[in-house]
């Protein structure tokens, strides 16, 4: 968060609300801002049941969660943010978080596999729960004795904590009129685990003062993580066409991380002749060097000799045995350079930068436990252009064009030749032979605002493009159903997507009309049972809206409609095709004395998708409040969210190994009264202006106003 503070007085604004409602879902939240001769302090804080997460949720990113991004979220968060100083000689700027989250998700899936020769289903249901807590802390010292020479200093810790935990049950079936019954199995999973991270970032800058246009800046940059974390897993598989023959692992595995990473960068900016003419000679050269070490230990519980009184074998947890087939100790290192060369051209209406890159980078790894699994020294080199065009042909109208290459190196699950057995249906080995991909990504926008017809056009495009990118290669046994997978480098990989946003009122100004245009084209690649597939998807989605916003009173109507389309190169998998359809009416009504009316009604229907996950929906939310005080600056509302109690979330993945129609719960039913309360010692208009809300139109965005519920 940051605030512009220039040219501000001594002061205080802010705002706070509480909200409690049926079902015990409740809600607070709150931040206050202190302004004092060019100073700022903010304290900020949320705490609610009702899936509105705080501050970012980062365990997702260092821990096994089995829950993923949805479902039903508890959380609470707080923090500090400030920057102090003097002037702008000497800065030290700031923030401190708390967050915590628990998430409950209830996952249930069908699947179809894309195989040429034979088709089979997955029916799966899945319970999970994901607990985090997250305490980080990020600063930043800024002096900057002259004009000409800013030094930086920026260092990071965080510590954070998780613990998950899920059931699941999967029945495979065959793709023959009957489906027949294939194989069913049952896991459960539990895991605990902490994390350390700290690092630091200096960053010098200098501008000549007796060459104008010339500068340089030069950085460096540590980085530390330590993650430990224990996993307990239980599987137990029954094979229908192998005469209901049973098997069962249980196992526990100990993980533990640690990295450190070294990276420094230089660029330097010269001028070509005279600096007005706005020409330079641009380079750059960076470095990365990461050290990674991965301890995987994996320990069995065996199987007592007889079987249990249900007939099932039976686990014997007085023993604990080490497997090292399944275990490794590997110490990675990777090591990367970016050398840039461009030429930069700015004039009044154009800047434009363009050049070339070199990335050469190298990966090696070591497994102390067994020395065949050792992935030698590999180098790859990579060169691509790298393009920014900005044509500003007037102060409502641009254009921008940007091009960029970048590298990505393989994750040590995609590298290691150990199999994960975690899940014993879906056994996973890494490829030592493969290569970092390197994606190419095209971004273009233009956009126009006429001031006097207050029209406002937007255009977007992006395409993508992969080479060597990582897929994986999916082997299916029919008589089990499970599945090994591997992973590969191939080429075809690409996406490209388009978008148009209008908005323009009518003759008569209360009447505003609107539009918005979305459609992407994915080209995937995998490989079933050995045999490669193409697939392609393309999606289309339209949404027109019409408004009537007089005095006090908004009232929109938006219907929409989206396509979602798959076609395979396999012979025998056909396309599928999806409808997603409906529309969303809203109205929002002021009155003199202080009370505002708010509903919006939204119909969803779907056509396409598996059995049981069709939808046909309506949401109805409603809000009626009380502002009042000077400046009505209380407010008390009364909320009700989804009325008719039929909100569901569903959709659908798309792969060139099958294709996923998903349902997860989500929030339903319930009212809640809140009360909350603004208050600004500044004045009105003189609110300092949030410098990460800015854009057009506002935080409501382009033509509305912010949602209110």
């Amino acid at each position: 968060m940051e605030y512009n503070i220039e040219g501000m007085q001594n002061g205080y604004f802010g705002a706070a609300e509480a909200g409690y409602g049926t079902e015990g879902h409740y809600l607070g939240q709150f931040n206050v801002n202190r302004f004092w001769n060019g100073n700022q302090m903010t304290l900020l804080g949320n705490f609610n049941d009702i899936n509105q997460l705080g501050f970012t949720d980062s365990n997702g990113n260092r821990f096994r969660r089995f829950g993923g991004s949805q479902g039903l979220t508890t959380s609470q968060a707080l923090g500090i943010n400030f920057n102090v100083g003097n002037k702008e000689i000497f800065r030290v700027g700031g923030n401190v978080m708390y967050s915590h989250s628990d998430r409950y998700v209830i996952r249930r899936q069908e699947r179809q596999y894309l195989e040429a020769d034979s088709t089979s289903f997955a029916s799966s249901g899945r319970n999970a729960r994901d607990r985090g807590h997250n305490v980080s802390a990020g600063f930043r010292m800024e002096w900057m004795p002259d004009s000409f020479n800013t030094l930086e200093f920026r260092p990071t810790l965080s510590y954070n904590m998780n613990s998950s935990s899920s059931i699941d049950s999967t029945i495979t079936r065959a793709g023959d009129a009957a489906r027949t019954a294939v194989s069913r199995s049952l896991n459960t999973a539990a895991a605990d685990g902490h994390s350390l991270e700290f690092g630091a970032r200096l960053i010098y800058s200098h501008s000549f003062r007796r060459h104008r246009g010339r500068s340089f800046s030069i950085s460096a940059e540590y980085n530390h993580s330590n993650i430990r974390e224990h996993e307990n897993t239980f599987s137990r598989n029954l094979f229908y066409l192998l005469n209901d023959s049973v098997d069962i692992y249980d196992q526990e595995a100990s993980n533990h991380s640690w990295t450190d990473r070294m990276s420094a960068r230089l660029t330097w900016t010269e001028p070509l002749g005279n600096v007005k003419n706005g020409r330079f000679l641009t380079f750059a050269y960076n470095l990365n060097y990461r050290w990674n070490n991965a301890d995987n230990m994996i320990y069995d519980h065996p199987l007592l000799p007889m079987p249990g009184p249900d007939g099932f074998p039976e686990v014997d947890y007085s023993q604990l045995i080490f497997n090292p087939d399944l275990s490794n100790r590997f110490r990675n290192d990777y090591f990367n350079q970016n050398i840039r060369i461009g030429f930069r051209q700015v004039t009044k209406s154009i800047n434009f930068e363009g050049g070339i890159s070199l990335v050469p980078q190298m990966s090696k790894s070591i497994d102390l436990i067994n020395s065949d699994r050792d992935i030698d020294s590999r180098w790859v080199v990579n060169v691509a252009p790298f393009l920014r065009y900005r044509h500003r042909f007037s102060k409502t109208r641009s254009l921008n064009i940007h091009y960029r290459g970048r590298s990505s190196q393989p994750s040590l699950t995609q590298l290691q030749p150990v199999p994960d057995m975690s899940d014993p249906m879906n056994i996973i080995y890494g490829n030592p032979a493969l290569d970092p991909s390197f994606s190419h990504n095209m971004n273009i926008r233009f956009q126009d605002f006429n001031t006097e017809r207050q029209r406002s056009i937007m255009l977007m495009a992006n395409m993508s493009l992969t080479q060597n990118s990582i897929v994986s290669n999916i082997t299916r046994d029919r008589e089990t159903g499970a599945q090994t997978i591997r992973y590969e480098n191939v080429n075809g990989v690409w996406s490209a997507r388009v978008m148009s946003i209008f908005s323009q009122p009518l003759r008569n100004k209360f009447w505003q009309i609107n539009n918005h245009l979305f459609v992407n084209y994915n080209r995937n690649v995998g490989f079933n049972n050995g045999q490669r597939n193409r697939s392609g998807s393309l999606m289309v989605a339209e949404s027109f809206g019409i408004a009537f916003r007089p005095d006090n009173l908004e009232l929109e109507l938006r219907p929409n409609y989206r396509l979602q389309t798959t076609h395979n190169s396999l012979q025998g998998v056909g396309g599928q095709t999806v409808h997603t359809y409906g529309g969303t009416f809203s109205a929002y009504y002021s009155t003199p004395i202080g009370v505002i009316l708010n509903s919006d009604l939204t119909y969803s229907g779907s056509a396409g998708y598996a059995a049981g996950y069709n939808q046909k929906q309506w949401m109805w939310n409603a809000s009626i409040s009380y502002q009042f005080l000077p400046s009505r600056s209380l407010t008390v509302a009364l909320k009700a969210y989804d009325l008719l109690n039929q909100r569901s979330n569903i959709s659908r993945t798309i792969t060139a190994n099958y294709i996923d129609d998903t349902m997860i719960n989500d929030l339903t039913r319930y009212f809640m009264l809140t009360v909350s309360y603004k208050f600004n010692t500044f004045g009105k208009g003189n609110m300092p202006t949030d410098r990460n809300m800015r854009g057009p139109g506002g935080p409501g965005g382009p033509g509305g106003r912010p949602p209110r519920f």
